[in-house]
């Protein structure tokens, strides 16, 4: 393990006894560092009991001299307790000092237990005393207790770190945390080094290390990023730099620092081309690249590193990028009044309108192109005293109805080019869905269903509980079936059906997906489609059978999702799969034989004979899309395709609608509309 590396390369050293002697010795040890300081105080107590509090001016082997009182006075080592300090305010009173002695006393006497309470006491009278500090974390670390012992040194290092040797004892305390797992722990220890002991010589490689502990063990970006960027541009020769390098790169990309991202990880492909971490840095910029819309660029980057490496974990991911690419993302900046697309509706297979809270666009797409039409997006627009936030938009080669939240349903004849708003009066505010065909057209309101005739006489009905048997008035989606109508009410738990010749409601359920929420409906051939979720299970799907409602089939696409969200947004198309059968390896075609029975038997094998089976559903290729993922299958064969869903510049992905359309699929997301060709 790289970290169990670096414990090994360190050395540590653990006291395990603390005596008078050692204190004097110690004290010896900063004579020569005291000399190097402009302001060491020492307090000097005698075994007379007095005290002297000065400036140190230097010492011999037998002597030593302080500056007290603006006097220079002299003493012999022997006889004297000395104590240095860098702040006076850290000087204690002579109870705090008394306290302080009778525990080293008790130390040389081999009771450490009564002297650790005289160091307590001495804390107690006088909190801001370092040495006793000291002393105290010097015993919790021989009896293991590490965590005490680090917050002992803690209180030494902020109070007077320049006259106590802590790295030692520091680093053996982050050290034995790390093989215990404690990061945290680890990293406390390691920062005080770091930032109280900035000249020792492991600061470089400690830096390096505190950095990677950071961020990948804990988490903490803002301050492990920073911690690395120092270590490299202060030792840059280190075998720590090639990680950092890459791990930098990595989280900037990781935060959003997008082009910062792409520099430093073209720095280190280029400095590092054969190292472990190549690939990941160029699949990272790849995916930088697709933040930023530059899919050639991505797609030129991914495509190497697939054909180069031989890790098929990187090359999947490699071609998952590749997937990424095949997507298009439009924005305001390419004419969308608003990034947050809730709808769309194809004219025409070519042209595209596109619903928003900020209004409505069309856009012709054919041959490839992206070609904002404005003028009659701009009377829609204008025809409501606010722009409408559009909810729904049905199309036809006659006309168009949009759907808004709260200023009800508008109409653009496409014959006259005249707008019509409002429909009639007492027409509800929120349009949620419209459906059309020839003969009808049918709104989705939160107010109940309503149902306009076509024809030279506007005729309108409104269908709620309280003027009919429609079971529920809140209706989030419907189905225009050639006999029947189909809607979902916005709880999901109602599934309302309305029969066009004797034009009588009643209700449906699925048996096959009891207890789940209905989301939406579709129709591919000869085939219904509808969408699902259970917020109680946490799974949603999709549901695939006969018009009529029968011989349905339910599939569970995503599982274990917490947010409702994202289990509701899910969505389905399908269109017809004419791709070529094609027999599989080994198969075994049908060899025609003679009839072996005879015309005797003939009549004995009509009593006998069954009903045949019905033929299968019409193959499809149903495209859905959900917040977590983009899934293709085959119903012929049974074949899926997860496709990684489209890269959007920020935030995350929420999907509102799908359609196929002019050899593409189309997503509506909150971060614009993403299109990718399906040919």
């Amino acid at each position: 393990m790289f970290y169990q590396k670096f414990v090994k390369q360190i050395h540590t050293k653990k006291q395990k006894t603390h005596c008078l002697f050692a204190l004097i010795a110690f004290t010896g040890l900063f004579f020569y560092q005291h000399l190097a300081h402009s302001q060491q105080y020492v307090i000097v107590d005698s075994e007379n009991g007095d005290r002297f509090t000065g400036t140190w001016r230097g010492a011999t082997d037998t002597h030593f001299e302080i500056e007290y009182q603006g006097q220079v006075l002299r003493f012999p080592l022997t006889g004297h307790t000395l104590s240095f300090t860098s702040d006076i305010a850290n000087v204690p009173d002579r109870t705090a000092a008394k306290y302080y002695r009778n525990g080293l006393a008790l130390l040389e006497l081999g009771l450490p237990e009564l002297a650790q309470r005289r160091f307590e006491y001495a804390i107690e009278e006088f909190p801001r005393y370092p040495a006793a500090h000291y002393q105290l974390g010097l015993l919790h670390e021989t009896n293991g207790d590490n965590a005490k012992a680090l917050e002992r040194f803690r209180s030494v290092a902020i109070l007077d770190a320049a006259n106590f040797d802590l790295v030692p004892h520091l680093q053996e305390l982050g050290n034995a945390a790390l093989v215990n797992e404690a990061y945290a722990e680890a990293v406390d220890s390691y920062q005080l080094i770091l930032r109280y002991y900035p000249e020792q010589a492991l600061i470089p490689e400690l830096r390096y290390i505190t950095g990677f502990l950071l961020i990948e063990e804990l988490e903490d970006y803002d301050t492990g990023l920073p911690l690395l960027e120092s270590a490299i541009q202060q030792n840059p020769d280190t075998p720590f730099h090639e990680k950092a390098f890459f791990l930098i790169g990595k989280l900037k990309a990781k935060t959003n620092r997008l082009e910062d991202a792409l520099y430093t990880l073209q720095g280190f492909v280029m400095r590092y081309p054969v190292s472990e971490w190549v690939y990941e840095a160029r699949l990272t910029r790849a995916e930088v690249n697709l933040k930023l819309g530059r899919t050639a660029e991505a797609g030129n980057e991914a495509s190497q590193v697939h054909g180069m490496s031989a890790d098929e974990a990187i090359k999947e991911r490699a071609k998952q990028i590749l997937d990424q690419t095949r997507w298009k993302v439009y924005t305001v900046a390419d004419g969308l009044p608003d990034n947050r697309v809730q709808v769309i509706a194809s004219d025409d297979d070519t042209q595209l309108w596109v619903g928003t809270p900020n209004g409505v666009m069309l856009f012709e797409t054919a041959f490839n192109n992206w070609i904002p039409i404005a003028a009659v997006p701009q009377l829609i627009n204008s025809a409501t005293a606010q722009v409408p936030d559009v909810q729904a938009i049905a199309v036809s080669s006659e006309d168009v109805w949009i759907g808004t939240r709260s200023q009800g349903a508008i109409h653009y004849n496409k014959l006259t080019g005249e707008i019509q708003h409002p429909i009639a009066d007492g027409f509800p505010a929120w349009v949620k869905d419209i459906k059309m065909d020839d003969a009808e057209i049918w709104f989705a309101t939160d107010e109940g269903v309503v149902r306009k005739i076509r024809g030279p006489v506007d005729r309108s009905f409104v269908y709620n509980r309280q003027q009919s048997f429609i079971p529920a008035d809140d209706i989030e989606t419907l189905l225009l079936m050639p006999t029947t109508v189909w809607g979902a009410s916005a709880k999901g738990d109602i599934v309302v059906t309305f029969d066009r010749k004797t034009e009588e409601w009643g209700s449906h359920r699925f048996t096959e997906i009891q207890d789940a929420t209905i989301v939406g409906f579709d129709t591919a051939e000869d085939q219904i489609l509808l969408t699902w979720y259970n917020a109680t299970e946490k799974t949603n799907g999709y549901f695939r059978a006969d018009l009529d409602g029968l011989n349905g089939k339910s599939t569970t696409l995503d599982t274990g999702i917490e947010d409702e969200n994202d289990l509701r947004n899910i969505y389905i198309r399908g269109i017809l799969d004419d791709s070529p059968i094609v027999p599989a390896v080994n198969e075994i075609l049908p060899v025609e034989t003679p009839d072996p029975l005879t015309s005797e038997d003939s009549s004995e094998t009509d009593a006998l004979e069954v009903e045949a089976p019905p033929p299968p559903p019409t193959p499809l290729v149903l495209w859905i899309a959900t917040n977590e993922s983009f899934y293709t299958h085959h119903t012929r064969p049974d074949e899926w395709e997860d496709t990684t869903t489209p890269q959007i510049v920020s935030g995350k992905l929420i999907i509102h609608a799908l359609i196929v359309a002019n050899n593409k699929v189309w997503i509506a997301t909150r971060n614009g509309l993403a299109s990718m060709d399906i040919r």
